[in-house]
C-alpha cells in the first residue's frame, strides 16, 4: 500500500531537519560570548570566577574566588589556560581587587602567560608570604600588596619598567627586594612603611625616586642610588633610621622637602656638585651628620635644612 503524502508536509519535514542540525551544531560549537561567565577550579583547589572579554578568542579575566568568604586556605596557583567544557581558554588579565581582603591565601604563582595584573589585587592579603609574579610583567601596579604585612618574598620580573602608587606600601616583613635592571620609575610611596628592608639597589636608568617612595624603611641600612637618577622626592628616605651613609650621584638636581628627615644614624652624605635645589627640612632630626654646607652649586634651599 503506497503513501501520498503532502507537498507542505513535506516541507515540514525539511525545516524540522535542518533546525535539529542547526541545533546539534550549536550544542557542539557551545559558543560564548562577551560577558559571559565561566567557574572553574585552578591546581590548588579553588574555585575561580572568569567573565569572558572575547568570544572568539576565549579569552578570560580572572574575577576572583568564586566565594571570596569561603575558599581554601593555603597556596594559590592562578592558570593562564585550561580546559572547561571541552574548550581552550586563555586568561590574559585579573580584574582589580579581585583578590583584596583575602587573608587565608599564603602563596601565590600567576602563570607566565597573564600579561595584565590589575590594581590593589591582593591588598591587604595578610596570611600572604610568597609571591611568584609572570615574566610577562612590565608593571607592578598601584596597591598590588598594600598591607601585606606578612609577606617576605616576591620576585619582580625583568621587564619590569614602573613600580606604581604604593604597590609594597607597609609590607612590614619584607626583609629584601631585587630590582630589575630595566626599571624606570619608584612611584608615590611604592616601598613607604617597609620596616624590615634591609637592603636597596637601584638600578641605572631610574631618574626619579618619588614623595615617601621609602618613607618608614626603619631597617634600611644599605642604599645604592642610581648614576642617573635627578629627582629625590619630599619624605623620600625619611626615617630610616640605621642609614649611616647616603652617596648622592652627580646626576642628581632636586632633593625635596624633608627627604632624609629623621634618618637618626646617618654620618656622612656626599653630595654632588650639580644639585641645585634642596628642601627644607631635608637633614633634620638627623644628629649625627657630620656636616651642615651645601654645595656652592644649589641655587635654591628651603629653611631648617640641618638641626
Amino acid at each position: 500500500m503506497s503513501h501520498t503524502y503532502h507537498p507542505y508536509f513535506k516541507i515540514l519535514l525539511l525545516v524540522l531537519l535542518c533546525l535539529t542540525v542547526a541545533s546539534c551544531h550549536h550544542a557542539d560549537s557551545d559558543e560564548v560570548f562577551y560577558g559571559d561567565t565561566i567557574r572553574a577550579k585552578c591546581p590548588t583547589g579553588q574555585t575561580l570566577k572568569y567573565v569572558v572579554i572575547n568570544g572568539n578568542t576565549r579569552a578570560l579575566q580572572l574575577v576572583g574566588f568564586e566565594d571570596k568568604y569561603n575558599y581554601p586556605a593555603g597556596p594559590l596557583v592562578i592558570p593562564g589556560r585550561f580546559s572547561h567544557n571541552g574548550q581552550l581558554f586563555s586568561v590574559v588579565s585579573i580584574r582589580k581587587k579581585a583578590f583584596k581582603h583575602c587573608s587565608d591565601i599564603t602563596e601565590v604563582t600567576i602563570d607566565d602567560r597573564i600579561a595584565e595584573i590589575n590594581r590593589g589585587v591582593f591588598k591587604r592579603c595578610t596570611g600572604l608570604t610568597k609571591v611568584h609574579l609572570p615574566t610577562s610583567l612590565t608593571v607592578i601596579p598601584q596597591s598590588l600588596f598594600s598591607r601585606c604585612e606578612n609577606l617576605v618574598s616576591v620576585n619582580i620580573p625583568a621587564g619590569v619598567t614602573i613600580i606604581d602608587e604604593g604597590a609594597f606600601r607597609r609590607c612590614k616583613s619584607l626583609t629584601e627586594v631585587k630590582l630589575p635592571k630595566h626599571l624606570r620609575k619608584i612611584q608615590y610611596e611604592s616601598f613607604y612603611g617597609c620596616t624590615s628592608l634591609r637592603a636597596v639597589s637601584i638600578p641605572d636608568g631610574v631618574d626619579s625616586i618619588q614623595q615617601r617612595a621609602f618613607g618608614d624603611c626603619h631597617a634600611l641600612s644599605n642604599l645604592r642610588l642610581p648614576s642617573t637618577l635627578r629627582f629625590i622626592g619630599d619624605n623620600a628616605f625619611m626615617e630610616c633610621q640605621t642609614l649611616t651613609d647616603v652617596s648622592l650621584p652627580d646626576s642628581l638636581t632636586h632633593i625635596g622637602d624633608a627627604a632624609f628627615c629623621g634618618c637618626t644614624s646617618l654620618h656622612t652624605v656626599r653630595f654632588p656638585n650639580t644639585l641645585r635645589h634642596v628642601g627644607s627640612w631635608c637633614f633634620w632630626g638627623c644628629p649625627q651628620l657630620t656636616t651642615n654646607q651645601l654645595p656652592s652649586s644649589v641655587e635654591e634651599s628651603g629653611e631648617h635644612i640641618f638641626n
